[in-house]
């Protein structure tokens, strides 16, 4: 099974391009990780409309399978990296506007956290 769950912001604003009849999108995403940052390259299969809602600096929660890209160098050197191919997104900002957008200094907008503790989650038990 390969399935990762990974939350983060936009590094930059998503890249899209049309690969035959199907639409890439492509992002990194920064993701903190207790003291260090880890940077995670994705890639998102027929999901234009990301670019239209997401900006840099946009919280987003991301559901996908992980895969190895490997390559050579014009030296001949392999190389490789890990890429998060993701089949599901959430926005976790409130929607941005182009406007809100246009003005880096305001800084992204924060929607409301909807997560549930475990303990909201469990049933109450009483006593017998």
């Amino acid at each position: 099974m390969n399935q990762t769950i990974i939350s983060g912001h936009l590094t930059a604003d998503i890249e899209t391009r049309k690969v035959g009849e199907q639409h890439l999108s492509k992002f990194r995403l920064a993701c903190n990780e207790g003291e260090r940052v880890v940077f995670m390259p994705v890639e998102a299969w027929n999901m234009p409309h990301l670019a239209e809602h997401l900006f840099k600096g946009s919280k987003v929660l991301l559901s996908g399978g992980l895969k190895q890209e490997s390559w050579e160098t014009d030296a001949g050197e392999p190389r490789s990296r890990i890429v998060l191919t993701a089949y599901k997104v959430e926005f976790l900002d409130s929607a941005p506007s182009r406007e809100s957008h246009s003005h880096p200094q305001r800084g992204p907008q924060r929607g409301r956290d909807t997560r549930r503790t475990r303990s909201q989650n469990r049933p109450s038990r009483s006593a017998a």
